[in-house]
């Protein structure tokens, strides 16, 4: 799946491919907001639900610098 094909696609739909083919990567709390953060092909997908609201929301991005929130949460393979 394209980047761009993803962008094109209604939340709802882009919900399902998150669950279907993203790889789930973190979960970050803050607040009533819940974050995940998946890998998709070449780009990052970050699905945010509100618990107190229910609102729902879904951004791609490419760009690396925007992981750098995230790089505690994260934990890379130790090579060597």
């Amino acid at each position: 799946m394209t980047y761009q094909d993803f962008k094109k696609y209604s939340v709802r739909q882009q919900i399902y491919a998150i669950h279907q083919y993203a790889h789930f990567l973190t979960l970050t709390t803050v607040g009533d907001c819940i974050t995940r953060l998946s890998a998709l092909d070449d780009f990052y997908v970050e699905y945010k639900y509100n618990i107190t609201t229910l609102q729902v929301s879904v951004d791609a991005f490419k760009d690396t610098d925007n992981l750098t929130s995230y790089l505690d949460e994260l934990s890379l393979p130790n090579f060597g």
